[in-house]
């Protein structure tokens, strides 16, 4: 089995155990099917996940920009989940991440206050 094969597995695992351990709706295709958005939902987000077996991996501004105008197409807001994992799909440990516009951090912040 080639390297990219395996990563592709690993990220379509990621993706799944992500979406079960946080609650979330898997969108069919990966939302690569026309009105299905995203890699996952929960209640108020429209979420992308990305996965990597390696030990980093770079954030595109054009992945934020699509994944914000995709979540206000849906009524949802963004965010962009990120593992370091195994080539099984788990996590390393402290390799969950979650990423959120800086707007929705200020809500979620003053709504605890």
């Amino acid at each position: 089995m080639n390297r990219g094969k395996k990563t592709g597995e690993a990220g379509r695992k990621a993706e799944r155990h992500t979406a079960k351990r946080v609650g979330g709706d898997l969108t069919p295709a990966s939302g690569a099917m026309d009105g299905a958005k995203g890699d996952f939902t929960l209640p108020e987000l429209l979420v992308e996940n990305k996965s990597t077996v390696k030990n980093s991996f770079s954030v595109k501004y054009e992945h934020l920009q699509k994944i914000s105008q995709e979540a206000r197409a849906a009524s949802a807001r963004p965010a962009l989940f990120f593992q370091f994992t195994r080539e099984d799909g788990t996590p390393h440990r402290n390799g969950s991440w979650v990423c959120i516009p800086e707007s929705l951090w200020e809500e979620m912040k003053n709504a605890h206050e």
